[in-house]
C-alpha cells in the first residue's frame, strides 16, 4: 500500500489485489487513497491463507477476465498470484515485474516460521513455485543481495534485477521525547529502555532475552512487541526476567510509533541464517526514523548498511557481545545522540517511501507503463 499510495500521488492508476483477511466467498472491490483494492476470497486458514487456495486463484482469474493493464507487478509467485497473471498475459500481453521479498524454500523462512506438517507437505512445492517462474519476468525486484544472487543463478539476467528495500513512513515514525509515553505504557521512566519490535513472528527473540539477562545493570529494561511464543512466560520466569521485561503484544500499526519513541536503544537480533541473509527486516527503517541507535549482528544486508552508515553497533550474535554493546551505549549518551541523529538522516534520505518509489517508478518507466496491477 505505501508503494501504491505514492504511485497514485504521482498520477498513476493502481489496482492492488490481495487475499481477503476473513471473507471466504466474495470478491470485494473498494478504493483507498485513490488505490483500487481488490480482496480475493480464500477458503483456507492460518499460514495456508497466503496464496495457495484454488478458490482464491479461480476468483482472481474471473476478476481479471477482460481487463487490461500496462504493467503487472507480482509479489511472489504462489499459485493465486502467478497463474491468474500468466492467464491474463496470454490474452493481453504486458510487461511483467516479479518481486522476491523473502527467502522461503531451501532452508529459508519455511524452516523457521512454518510447522513441521507444512514443511513436509508443502516444502517442495513452496520451493518450486518460489523458483520456477523467475526467468519469465521482464524485470525482477528483490529485497536483498542474497535474493539477487539467487535469482541470477536461476537464469534471471543481472541487468534486469533491482534491489529495492522496504521503506518507512518518516512522518509517522519520528523522534519524540523518550519519556512522553512511558507512564501510559507501563514502562519505568528511570530505566534504560531497550526495544525489540516484531509483528506476527518474533525471530531471534531468545538472543534478545539472553542479552538482557547478561546485562549486570538492573536498570536495563526490555520492551517487546509482537506475538509471543507459546512458552514465553515460562521462558521469562526461567531467566528470572519478570521485572525487567514488558511484553506489549501484537499492536495496531497506528500505536507502534508511540511505543518505539520510548526507546533509548533498539535491538535487532539477526543471526547468520539462510532466512536472515535472504530478507530485509522492515523494522530497521522504523528504528532509524525514530532517531535512536540500533544494536544488530553482521548478517546479510544489515552488515552492509551498518558498515556504510553510522546508524548503530554491530555485535557478534552472542548474548554477551550484545550485552556489552548495550552497556557501552548506556554509558555514552553523546554517542547515542550522535548515532540517533545520523540514523534519522539516513531514514529520510534513503528509506522514506518517496525515495523507495523513485526506484520502483524508474523500473516501471523503463518498461513503458501507464497503469499497473500488483498481486501480493
Amino acid at each position: 500500500m505505501p508503494w501504491a499510495r505514492e504511485l497514485v500521488r504521482r498520477g498513476h492508476e493502481v489496482t492492488l489485489l490481495c487475499v481477503a483477511e476473513h471473507d471466504r466467498w466474495r470478491t470485494k472491490e473498494t478504493e483507498e487513497d485513490g488505490v483500487v483494492v481488490v480482496e480475493s476470497p480464500d477458503l483456507l486458514v492460518g499460514p495456508m491463507r497466503s496464496g495457495w487456495d484454488p478458490w482464491c486463484t479461480w476468483n482472481r482469474c474471473r476478476y481479471l477476465r477482460g481487463r487490461q493493464f500496462d504493467l503487472i507487478h507480482c509479489f511472489e509467485t504462489r499459485p493465486a498470484t502467478i497463474h491468474p497473471v500468466l492467464r491474463l498475459l496470454r490474452r493481453h500481453p504486458a510487461p511483467l515485474v516479479i518481486d522476491w521479498n523473502d527467502w522461503w524454500g531451501r532452508g529459508g523462512l519455511i524452516k523457521e516460521r512454518r510447522p513441521r506438517w507444512y514443511r513436509v507437505l508443502l516444502g517442495p512445492m513452496e520451493t518450486w513455485y518460489e523458483e520456477h517462474f523467475r526467468a519469465r519476468a521482464d524485470h525482477t525486484t528483490v529485497i536483498s543481495s542474497a535474493l539477487a544472487e539467487r535469482a541470477a543463478r536461476l537464469g534471471v539476467p543481472r541487468e534486469s534485477i533491482s534491489i529495492i528495500r522496504g521503506g518507512v513512513d518518516i512522518h509517522r515514525f519520528k523522534p519524540q521525547d523518550r519519556l512522553r509515553h512511558r507512564d501510559r505504557l507501563g514502562i519505568p521512566r528511570e530505566s534504560f529502555v531497550v526495544i525489540f519490535s516484531a509483528a506476527d513472528a518474533t525471530m531471534d527473540l531468545d538472543l534478545a532475552l539472553n542479552a538482557v539477562r547478561c546485562c549486570a545493570d538492573p536498570s536495563v529494561f526490555l520492551v517487546i512487541t509482537g506475538r509471543a511464543p507459546r512458552d514465553f512466560d515460562r521462558q521469562i520466569q526461567s531467566m528470572n526476567l519478570e521485572k525487567r521485561v514488558r511484553h506489549l503484544g501484537f499492536l495496531p500499526y497506528e500505536s507502534l510509533p508511540d511505543v518505539l519513541a520510548c526507546a533509548d536503544v533498539f535491538l535487532l537480533p539477526f543471526r547468520n541464517t539462510v532466512a536472515n541473509r535472504g530478507r530485509w527486516p522492515h523494522k530497521v527503517g522504523e528504528y532509524l526514523a525514530c532517531g535512536r541507535p540500533t544494536i544488530s549482528n553482521p548478517t546479510g544486508d544489515i552488515r552492509e548498511l551498518f558498515g556504510r552508515e553510522h546508524v548503530g553497533v554491530l555485535a557478534d550474535p552472542t548474548p554477551q557481545a550484545m550485552a556489552d554493546a548495550l552497556l557501552n551505549l548506556k554509558k555514552n549518551e553523546l554517542l547515542r545522540l550522535e548515532i540517533g541523529h545520523h540514523a534519522r538522516c539516513v531514514a529520510e534520505a534513503q528509506f522514506a517511501w518517496p525515495r523507495i518509489v523513485d526506484q520502483v517508478e524508474h523500473v516501471y518507466e523503463s518498461l513503458k507503463w501507464c497503469r499497473i496491477v500488483t498481486m501480493p
